[in-house]
């Protein structure tokens, strides 16, 4: 069973933080552990594939790539070459959409190859294929109404819009939720 290990330059704010946790957890339900986090300049254990995740800024991996720059908000780049993932973003949000979208474009391609040999397949059973997307929002705001329709689970809905690529909510109700701001922080 493949390992990973996932690297960032520094996990500044509560967005940075998120895309370690979506990509952990993406990266469970095929590895059945967690990957291990480090922080740039720590060692990685041998044999572990690496994901190095962050901004050029701050991430001296990624930097080294020397890919021209990402200039959009929300913009991101994913590459895979030599067993090692990179994911980059223009800005936090753009790190948390390219972790995201490693699974929806790279991953999700692997398991479901297309064939009429095999229908499912791990797609980490054989070295990881080289790979380059780039990608960033072309609709600013993206986002859903609740219409006066009750959630129950703010924080699951929360984390499925981030799945979704979503980044505005507007809650629409007779009344303000009382728990309207924990659902804003």
């Amino acid at each position: 069973m493949k390992k990973f290990s996932i690297v960032y330059g520094c996990a500044r704010g509560s967005v940075q933080r998120k895309a370690i946790e979506v990509l952990s957890e993406l990266l469970l339900d095929y590895t059945h552990s967690y990957p291990s986090c480090y922080k740039v300049g720590e060692v990685i254990p041998e044999g572990n594939t690496p994901i190095y995740i962050g901004t050029a800024a701050d991430n001296p991996y990624i930097a080294a790539l020397n890919n021209p720059p990402l200039t959009c908000s929300e913009e991101y780049r994913i590459q895979v070459k030599e067993e090692r993932i990179y994911i980059e973003g223009a800005d936090d949000r753009g790190l948390l959409y390219g972790c995201v979208d490693l699974f929806n474009r790279y991953i999700l391609p692997l398991e479901y190859p297309h064939n009429t040999v095999t229908y499912v397949v791990d797609p980490f059973e054989k070295p990881l294929p080289d790979y380059s997307f780039t990608s960033r929002p072309s609709v600013k705001n993206r986002g859903i109404w609740t219409w006066g329709h009750v959630i129950y689970d703010y924080k699951a809905f929360l984390d499925n819009m981030v799945k979704l690529k979503l980044n505005t909510v507007t809650i629409w109700n007779e009344y303000a939720p009382l728990n309207a701001q924990d659902i804003v922080d």
